[in-house]
């Protein structure tokens, strides 16, 4: 039992492995990118555990697990409720928290983080 048990997470490790486009030097993410005619503006949680992105403008299998340096940068100037932001902003912000949008239109996009 133990055997099959080994040999099976061998061959599942190996499969995940083979499934993935190695990450060369200098292949990050791109923002936005669309999966499944969804378009991100950030690392995404999308069947994995661990947030991912994309490499392509255009998801077409080549990925990455996120780390600190992977995350969508900040879009300056941006749209917010038809006022233009030149700057983090705590208008519109429910604790009170700096924030900016990812995308040069919120009012479209939706996409920000806390700065």
């Amino acid at each position: 039992m133990a055997l099959r048990l080994g040999i099976f997470l061998i061959w599942a490790g190996a499969s995940v492995f083979l499934q993935l486009d190695p990450v060369n030097g200098g292949d990050g993410c791109v923002f936005p990118f669309i999966y499944g005619g969804k378009t991100y503006f950030d690392c995404a949680v999308r069947a994995s555990i661990f947030r991912c992105c994309a490499l392509n403008a255009d998801y077409i299998g080549r990925w990455k697990n996120c780390t600190r340096k992977d995350h969508a940068k900040r879009t300056f100037p941006f749209i917010y409720r038809g006022k233009i932001y030149e700057s983090c902003t705590k208008t519109g912000s429910i604790f009170w928290r700096r924030w900016c949008s990812l995308s040069p239109n919120f009012d479209q996009d939706r996409a920000w983080r806390y700065c």
